[in-house]
């Protein structure tokens, strides 16, 4: 996700630094009623000092009984006080650096399918990067917080076609937020243009008397 200007945001940009962990010795139950009451998905478990190991909203609800169960309520219950997060955490924990370029420890996530990522350094919990936090910076970075519009615009295989198309949009008088490229479905490089108005019509006219074509547009 190249920003324009070249800026390098790392882990400790947008990891959150105050997080809520919890004791191997930690209930079931106990870190349910955390996890509910903070309105979080991930509970790193700590002990002295060291990751130890973490547990998701998942591993927390599959330790909880079923309608299918013949137990009485006073055995579940029983149980339950006494079933710590040791039991069901994962103790394999994927983790990152503060220092970790943010793309970097976003296609970990992708890569492993995992929705947080604990911050350590030096085997020491500093803070934890979860999904939402990535997302939060990619509408950031690329302008989508502020009215704006979006041009998807087709490059031709030809030396410096992306710069071609931001002096083309800069000329039409439009601030460009932010720009960005990929593949498409059909396997064609596209330049993602993001615009600081709602009225990317000038910018559209000079594009395309200029041959290019823009496939899409949107404004919001």
């Amino acid at each position: 996700m190249p920003a324009r200007g070249g800026v390098l945001m790392l882990v400790r940009d947008v990891m959150q630094p105050q997080v809520l962990v919890i004791s191997p010795t930690t209930t079931v139950p106990e870190a349910v009623q955390l996890a509910q009451r903070r309105g979080i998905r991930h509970l790193p478990v700590v002990e002295d000092g060291k990751l130890c190991g973490m547990v998701s909203d998942r591993d927390l609800k599959r330790a909880m009984p079923s309608g299918a169960t013949t137990l009485e309520a006073h055995e579940l219950r029983y149980l339950l006080e006494r079933l710590a997060v040791s039991e069901i955490m994962t103790r394999t924990v994927i983790t990152t650096g503060p220092m970790f370029p943010v793309e970097e420890a976003a296609r970990l996530m992708v890569a492993e399918k995992i929705s947080a990522l604990p911050v350590t350094e030096g085997g020491r919990l500093v803070g934890i990067v979860t999904e939402t936090d990535v997302l939060d910076l990619f509408v950031r970075a690329m302008g989508a917080h502020e009215p704006s519009s979006r041009l998807d615009v087709e490059l031709p295989e030809r030396p410096a076609a992306l710069s071609e198309v931001v002096q083309v949009v800069e000329a039409a008088g439009a601030t460009i937020s932010s720009v960005m490229t990929l593949l498409n479905r059909a396997g064609l490089k596209e330049a993602i243009v993001r615009l600081a108005t709602i009225n990317p019509g000038p910018a559209i006219r000079a594009l395309e008397a200029r041959g290019y074509t823009v496939r899409d547009s949107w404004r919001g």
